[in-house]
């Protein structure tokens, strides 16, 4: 039975990525602990097993990646990690970008299977069912990239529930109660759903009505951010005390808005952020925000993938740790009382 990056993880009694972050020689860990589970490694078999896979493939050493034709800069840095991993195994990527025109889609399914890719991983795309079936029946592996797409593939993603969770029990701390949602927040997409609908749970958690809940905007976008509080509401009347921003670019969107007509941030608006790309830190005030490890995420997702590419496996969901970074943005009601 092969031996995977979980087996050898499950033995060292760490997680996964930590695990991962060892034998690829990233992160700062005792030498005591990486020379334990290198020790693992080697004594359970991991390396050996995986050279075996790579000798034993039948495909070409190419992977495809599907990017949403209209993305936020996460993108970018889950390609980060998956092409670090990917060059330390000997595969190369192949990027492809993906819109909702069903002759597109085609054209890029076709050009997947010309190359013979042995895995495909989807950026949080809604990617129709169709696809998914045929990728499969050509036994090439998918896998979902920041959102859980189907029961059918894996993911490897950060849990949206706990993020939305942080924000909400963060703001309501702050003394904050009537609190809007800004960006993606339309029921038609895998991301915007989820995230609404956690919105409100966690709302309602709290015993907060309906009435303390606002929700604004159709995209990820910075117009969507700037306009929530220049022609969605009266910008001199807010409804809301706070906004949770659904991408970074939203975020400063609204930080704009607020400056172009005489409003400061977090005086009159406070504002967290979800993904926590680098504009947050370079965004006056700084943004608070819910900071992602995508390159983590790419190269867990290859590394999924590298361990489950010799034998069939079931399909896994793979959590990837995200953090609360508190910065300007948020204004502690309680202390203005």
């Amino acid at each position: 039975m092969k031996v995977t990056l979980k087996d050898v993880a499950n033995a060292a009694g760490l997680s996964v990525a930590s695990v991962s972050r060892i034998l690829t020689n990233r992160g700062r860990y005792s030498e005591v602990t990486a020379k334990r589970v290198r020790e693992l490694a080697q004594e359970m078999g991991y390396y050996k097993n995986q050279n075996a896979a790579d000798l034993s493939s039948k495909r070409s050493r190419v992977v495809g990646v599907v990017v949403p034709l209209i993305h936020t800069n996460f993108a970018d840095e889950i390609i980060k990690g998956l092409y670090e991993t990917t060059i330390s195994s000997g595969y190369e990527l192949l990027i492809t970008y993906l819109d909702e025109d069903e002759d597109h889609q085609y054209q890029v399914f076709q050009t997947l299977l010309s190359r013979q890719v042995g895995a495909v991983f989807m950026l949080s795309l809604d990617i129709p069912s169709w696809m998914i079936d045929k990728l499969l029946e050509e036994q090439i592996s998918v896998i979902s990239l920041t959102a859980l797409l189907s029961e059918q593939i894996s993911a490897v993603t950060s849990n949206e529930f706990e993020m939305m969770n942080s924000i909400v029990d963060y703001l309501i701390d702050m003394g904050h109660k009537n609190i809007a949602l800004v960006g993606d927040t339309k029921l038609t997409t895998n991301i915007s759903s989820t995230r609404r609908t956690n919105f409100i749970k966690s709302m309602t958690d709290h015993n907060l009505a309906y009435e303390n809940i606002f929700l604004y905007g159709n995209d990820h976008s910075y117009e969507t951010g700037y306009t929530s509080v220049t022609t969605g509401y009266d910008i001199n009347q807010l409804p809301f005390t706070a906004a949770i921003a659904t991408a970074d670019m939203v975020g400063q969107g609204l930080i704009n808005a607020m400056s172009d007509h005489g409003k400061t941030v977090p005086e009159d608006l406070s504002i967290v952020t979800i993904d926590g790309l680098q504009q947050t830190e370079i965004a006056r005030p700084k943004l608070t925000t819910v900071k992602q490890d995508f390159p983590e995420i790419g190269r867990i997702a290859m590394q999924l993938f590298l361990d489950s590419d010799s034998e069939k496996t079931e399909p896994q969901i793979i959590y990837i740790p995200t953090e609360l970074i508190q910065r300007d943005s948020v204004l502690n009601l309680n202390s203005t009382k």
